[in-house]
């Protein structure tokens, strides 16, 4: 099977061929344009290969032309035949370079609340782009914001802004730092709070599930920062607390999710708030990262969601309406360093020369505005449809005795090829197999999922858009199934 690409490119197909010890799939991408993958499939999963060879050559010959140049994606859409280049967006759905519509479930990571380039964000960054959109210096855009977000958590007295939910982070850590004099930080196994080198320090599956001990994810980090000022907790585990009041004299912060990435829950609140009471017994200082979950849980993000309040709290996504930032928040005393100046010994540095640009400060406020005026609409209905499209493919996962389980905390979703997850620790025996063709079937059927497979939805997927995806979801476990790998 051949064709043509807009790029010149001839692309090969090559056909299923069944190998002695079961299926197999050989799909080849070599130097010219041809698409390749080795991996032992069934029919159906052959042929959902085939499929999306036949809908992306173009999407096939720009990840050829640009290997060389582009070694990695940042977000991988997953282990596929071809990479997927987007063309455009609009409300739910995404469009690729072949023409090709899908259903999205990436939502940008996130960010999109209100779905891709809602009107009101759009307007808002046309009208100031007719005036500037790069300062450096103080403009009039980011009070209002910072406003908008002390309206949604009272506890964000003061608030800085930079560009992404690593920064926030990170910025973070060292603020609690400076405020406690203490230098260790503790996270939860199962976490993510970004790429910076000190959340990249993990929990050693290998080690015991109540004291977990720490790795660090990937080359390049020190062993130091694991060593001497990371400490790792068990998520949902009462012995996390006894750890707190064990180290608290070298605990400057403990910084949890309000949901993790990794197995979102709606049944954590009572967790959340006996961790916030045990850091305070303790007098180390307590973080909700909200990169993931400000104004998506709710307006008022997890806190609001879980009814849990914080001393530092870190934003990101869907604060700026699909725009690039990030932003710490916190008690006026624990961010009372920021105002020193550079000389003064107790002062903390921030920096950043698009931090808190005009262009970003105007969608924040569009998007933000939109969702604190229309909360009592945007947040019932995300969250109702949300918990329809789990009900939808949990109960066929139980019907049919299939062993997967779709996991929400309101719009955000993780699916587990495994039953009764309730923790990272409990991903060992899941069914990888699987759960890598369930998402190729799945993009073959017109829906995406990224590499991640944390998904969302938003308010721009009807009820008519949550059916087709529950029934894709349905179909592609089937898929699966008739493959013989589930």
């Amino acid at each position: 099977m051949a064709g043509r690409s807009p790029w010149g490119l001839t692309l090969e197909v090559q056909a299923f061929r069944p190998s002695p010890n079961g299926p197999s799939m050989d799909v080849r991408c070599g130097p010219k344009g041809e698409i390749a993958m080795n991996v032992d499939v069934g029919t159906r999963g052959a042929e959902a290969r085939r499929k999306l060879a036949e809908m992306t050559p173009t999407s096939a010959a720009m990840n050829e032309k640009s290997a060389d140049l582009l070694p990695v994606e940042i977000v991988p859409t997953f282990e596929m035949p071809s990479p997927l280049y987007i063309h455009s967006a609009e409300g739910a759905h995404v469009t690729d370079v072949d023409g090709n519509t899908f259903l999205d479930l990436t939502m940008g990571a996130g960010p999109h609340v209100l779905g891709h380039r809602p009107k009101v964000v759009e307007d808002a960054m046309h009208e100031q782009l007719g005036r500037t959109w790069h300062l450096v210096l103080k403009n009039d855009r980011q009070h209002e914001l910072a406003e908008l977000i002390r309206e949604a958590a009272p506890g964000a007295e003061k608030t800085v802004f930079c560009n992404s939910g690593t920064e926030a982070t990170m910025y973070g850590m060292r603020i609690a730092r400076a405020h406690t004099g203490k230098n260790r930080v503790a996270v939860f196994d199962g976490c993510y709070h970004g790429a910076h080198d000190y959340a990249l320090v993990k929990a050693d599956p290998a080690s015991p599930r109540s004291e977990p001990t720490a790795k660090v994810l990937g080359n390049g980090v020190p062993d130091t920062i694991r060593d001497d000022t990371m400490l790792v907790l068990p998520y949902d585990d009462l012995a996390a607390f006894d750890l707190i009041r064990r180290h608290k004299a070298e605990l400057a912060v403990v910084m949890v999710q309000p949901v993790q990435n990794s197995v979102p829950r709606a049944d954590v609140g009572p967790f959340l708030q006996e961790l916030r009471d045990v850091c305070r017994e303790c007098g180390v200082l307590y973080l909700l990262d909200e990169v993931v979950t400000g104004f998506r849980l709710g307006f008022g993000g997890g806190m609001e969601y879980f009814d849990v309040d914080a001393d530092l709290m870190t934003w990101g996504k869907a604060l700026a309406g699909g725009m690039p930032i990030g932003a710490l928040s916190g008690k006026s005393d624990v961010m009372a360093p920021l105002g020193k100046t550079w000389g003064d010994p107790e002062g903390v540095f921030l920096g950043g020369t698009f931090s808190g640009n005009p262009l970003t400060m105007a969608a924040g406020i569009a998007a933000l505005t939109h969702m604190r005026d229309h909360r009592d609409t945007i947040y019932p209905k995300l969250n109702e449809q949300a918990d329809r499209l789990a009900a939808i493919v949990n109960g066929f996962c139980e019907e049919r005795q299939i062993g997967a389980e779709l996991h929400n905390a309101g719009s955000i979703f993780h699916m587990h090829f495994k039953r009764g997850i309730r923790t990272s620790r409990d991903f060992e025996g899941s069914n990888h197999e699987a759960e890598q063709e369930f998402y190729v079937h799945l993009m073959a059927r017109g829906v995406i999922v990224p590499g991640i497979h944390l998904f969302f939805t938003s308010t721009e997927h009807t009820p008519e858009d949550i059916d087709t995806i529950g029934q894709a979801f349905c179909d592609a476990l089937q898929d699966v199934r008739d493959d013989g790998l589930i």
